[in-house]
């Protein structure tokens, strides 16, 4: 079971793409906060010209009074802070999430290593227990045949000692049918009163 390898290797533009993802919200939300606050000073503050100022008009508005130059600054600073604590916070947990998908996936590897492991080790128990079987079948074979071909050899060598004992009654009964053909002509001979030497 092949698996695909895992990629590690980052391109620039993968790495732009997901910081890109990352600090748009936080960049958005940065430069809202900047703009509403300038807005907020630029609309709220009467254009201070010397008529104006004369007659008391300058930054006439209550918010006016506090939105100014450095406030603009503390805002657009404010916005950066938070756009920049946001997508810190973002890109930090970017990361940890990234350290955990790495570690899972190498958990994983090496499970699967372990698993593939276990199964040659469980292919090669099968196999060893198969080449046994086989061996113990090809032993009981031959064992087989062994005792059917002593069975066999049994058996012929009991036919030919049956036909070695016919042929030894056979001549045992031809060699007592000779005694009694020579015993009866020694009993005619010498019914006859000859006796057997006389002739």
């Amino acid at each position: 079971m092949d698996r695909p390898a895992p990629v590690h290797g980052r391109t620039w533009w993968t790495n732009f793409r997901e910081a890109t993802s990352f600090w748009r919200a936080p960049v958005i939300a940065g430069v809202s906060t900047g703009l509403a606050s300038w807005l907020v000073w630029y609309f709220t503050k009467v254009p201070c010209i010397i008529e104006n100022a004369v007659a008391g008009l300058c930054n006439p508005g209550v918010l006016a009074n506090y939105i100014n130059l450095p406030a603009l600054a503390s805002c657009l600073a404010i916005g950066g802070g938070f756009a920049t604590f946001t997508g810190g916070y973002n890109i930090i947990m970017l990361n940890r999430e990234r350290q955990r998908a790495d570690e899972a996936e190498a958990r994983a590897i090496k499970a699967q290593e372990r698993a593939d492991k276990i199964a040659d080790e469980v292919r090669e128990r099968l196999l060893r227990i198969e080449e046994q079987r086989n061996e113990e079948r090809r032993l009981a074979v031959e064992a087989l045949q062994e005792e059917r071909r002593l069975a066999a050899e049994e058996r012929l060598q009991a036919l030919e000692e049956r036909r070695q004992i016919a042929i030894n009654d056979q001549a045992i009964m031809n060699t007592l049918a000779e005694i009694s053909a020579i015993l009866a002509q020694l009993v005619r001979q010498q019914q006859n009163g000859h006796a057997p030497n006389d002739d």
